[in-house]
Formats: C-alpha cells, structure tokens, sequence
C-alpha cells in the first residue's frame, strides 16, 4: 500500500461508519446512500479519490461484493420452500423466467441490448424481505410466500447470469460447451459438499451445535462459512465464470444445511454488513462516471423507460400469483419489490464492463435507474401492504438482528 491509498480508505471507513445513521434519518436504504455518497468524493463529485481503480480499495471492494452474494444466499429460507412444495415453487420459478423473457425481448428490440434486458429482469430477495420484515409479515402466508417467490426469482437470476457470462467468453461451440461442462462440475461440487455436510451433521451433531452456538471462543462457524465462501470462490475461477456464482452457492448450501442458524447468521451478516458490503457501495459510487444533470437532460426518457420495464415486467407474470389467493394490492407490493432489485443491478452492470459488452453511460444510466426504483417501489409497496395483518408477535427476537442495515442495502 502506498500514501495514495490512505485517503480514500480513511474516507470509505468513514462513509461505511456514518452513512447507516444519515440512511435512518432520511428514511431511505442504506445501500442507495452509500452509493450517494461514493458519487459524492469520486468521479462525478468532487474527486477526491485520485484512483478509484487503486489495488487494495478494488480488493476491498470485491471481497464486498462476493460477501454480500453469500449472505443473500445464507438468507434463503429453504423451510419456506419446502412448505411450498414443487407445484407452487415451479410456479414462482416460472414468474422470473418470463420476467426475463419479457425483459431481454423488451431491452433487444428497443436496442439497449442483452446485459440492459438483464438488469432490468433481474430478480433478488434483500428488499423485499427489508419490508416484510419491518411491517412482522415474516410469519404469515403472505410473508411467506413473497420470500418464496423473491429467493426462487434470485437462484435463477443467478444462474442464467452465469450462463450468459459462459456464452460471453466462449468464441466456438466446442469452448461453449466446455463451459457449460465446468458450470455443472461446480453444481456437482456442490451436491457434492451437501452430501458430506449432511453426512458430518448426522454423525458429529455436537460440532454443528459449536458451529451456531453465540459464545464459542473459536468461532468455528465464522471459519467455516469463510471457509466455504472462499473455497467455492476458487471453484468458480477455476470454471471460468464469476466468482460471485460460487460466494452465492456457499451461501445457499449453509442455508440448506444449517436450519436454525442461530448466532453464526448473525456474526457473518455483522461482519459483512458492518464493513466488506458498505465498502462495495462506496466503491460503485466512486467509480459512476458522467453522472450530472446533463444525464437526466439527456437521458431522461432512457432512465424512465427502464424505470417502466423494471415493474411491467415483474407485474405481469406477477399476476400469476393471485392463484394463490393473495389479493391484488399484495400481488403488486410483491411485483414492486420484485422490481427494485438494486445491488443485482450493479452485479450485472458490474460484470457487463468486465466483459466489454456494456460501455461506462450505459451502466450509470442502468445504476441510476436501480437507485431510483429502490426509492420509489418499496414506499408504494408499504403503503400497499399496510391492510395486511402482522403476525401476532415478532416471529423469533434474535432472527432479524443484524437485518436491519443488510436488507436495507437491498436491492
């Protein structure tokens, strides 16, 4: 490290320590201020930061950004899924596939192209359970079933991410399908490791007890949830896609295998959201170029559109759901969340640039499209869900620690 870093990372500590509070007292998420305030000290503020692309801020960044993926797939609900059974989560798998449908057809022939169409289907659960959390709809049906929904959405997106990435870097059919022999030799990694996870849990209950326990001096769960990240991390470099694929994995698989997760959730989302996440914000902040009123002269009507794209195309397949006995002004709370998936926004648009198939305008007019989704949906969609009854009390005491800044980073 070099003196040149030291401001920025003085400056990024003190945004990841003050922005939660500034985000409480504005009543907005805490990820939207966070990317605020990195556009504030970079590129299109007041450039504070000579180097955004410094080493050790970028490293800082991207152990941000895998965190965050292994948190959101630590917070599957896997029991709620379970209750629903196949018919009903085929149903909300089938939501986010013609959300994507829709999305990419939209985004294609109105020429902003695959990684727009992308962005604008993409569908992820932190949001959304921010909002169901806060008004105690956890423990209800209705609860329930929009986390359902909102994680099936997620595993999907995730996946036909990595499938595109793998169309992306292949130049030949052969190197095609090489990819996506890698691709299912890291799904059978992980079937793999819940096998022998199950297995070790069935045997040595006792050591998983230790894993989730809150006074264990040390703190085997942390290194093991660490250990399983970073592991499934090496796994997806070494199948040539996103790292952020096998961070989400490692997530979903402790999720899966460790129900009452009990303290170690708690730790690792303290850990994440306390400092590598924030970070991540900050970072894409910093690095937003061209953003000015002249954007909002200029590309106003784009920003609208995808603004437009982003809740018709949730909306729509959305209307399933009323098959489910919800009520329409549920339906459209859930659609709405649905369309404000911010952080997956910034993943896609993140991962476009990585591979050269989206130029640095169109990911601020994306980036800034998302920010202003996660303003406007989740407010229409409390007031929409405000007839809906809570749960008689709050669903466990110890379950949401730790929530409260990490789902308002949501998307």
């Amino acid at each position: 490290m070099t003196e040149l870093v030291a401001i920025p990372l003085i400056l990024i500590t003190l945004g990841a320590i003050v922005m939660p509070g500034v985000a409480r007292t504005i009543a907005m998420p805490v990820a939207v201020v966070e990317i605020v305030y990195g556009i504030a000290i970079g590129r299109s503020g007041l450039a504070l930061i000579p180097n955004a692309e410094d080493p050790f801020i970028t490293f800082l960044s991207e152990v941000g950004f895998a965190f965050f993926l292994f948190l959101a797939g630590l917070e599957i609900d896997f029991r709620s899924m379970e209750r629903a059974g196949w018919k009903q989560n085929t149903l909300y798998g089938l939501i986010s596939v013609i959300a994507f449908a829709l999305s990419i057809t939209i985004a294609t022939q109105l020429g902003w192209g695959l990684w727009v169409g992308l962005a604008t289907g993409a569908t992820s659960v932190p949001l959304l359970l921010a909002v169901v959390r806060e008004l105690r709809l956890s423990a209800t049906v209705v609860g329930g079933t929009m986390i359902t929904v909102a994680a099936m959405g997620e595993a999907i997106t995730i996946l036909l991410l990595s499938l595109v990435e793998i169309q992306q870097h292949a130049h030949t059919l052969g190197e095609g399908l090489l990819g996506l022999a890698k691709l299912l030799g890291l799904i059978a990694a992980m079937f793999a490791t819940v096998i022998l996870l199950r297995t070790l849990l069935w045997w040595y209950p006792r050591a998983f007890y230790r894993m989730v326990s809150e006074d264990d001096p040390s703190e085997v769960g942390v290194r093991v949830g660490f250990g399983l990240m970073f592991a499934f991390i090496g796994l997806s470099m070494l199948a040539n896609v996103e790292p952020f694929l096998g961070a989400f994995i490692a997530g979903a698989i402790l999720a899966y295998i460790i129900r009452e997760k009990g303290a170690l959730e708690h730790k690792l989302s303290s850990m994440g959201y306390g400092f590598f996440v924030p970070v991540f914000f900050i970072h894409v902040g910093i690095r937003l170029e061209n953003l000015t009123p002249a954007l909002f002269i200029e590309h106003g009507p784009w920003i609208a559109g995808i603004i437009g794209v982003m809740l018709m195309v949730k909306v729509l397949p959305g209307l399933l759901l009323l098959r489910q006995n919800l009520s329409v002004p549920v339906v459209l709370a859930t659609s709405g969340l649905l369309a404000a998936p911010l952080t997956l926004v910034i993943a896609i648009m993140d991962i476009g640039m990585r591979v050269h198939a989206v130029d640095a305008m169109t990911n601020t007019v994306v980036v800034t499209a998302g920010i202003i989704a996660s303003l406007l949906f989740p407010s229409a969609a409390r007031r929409l869900l405000s007839d809906v009854p809570p749960a008689p009390a709050p669903a466990s005491a110890g379950h949401g620690h730790g929530h409260g800044h990490g789902h308002g980073h949501g998307h």
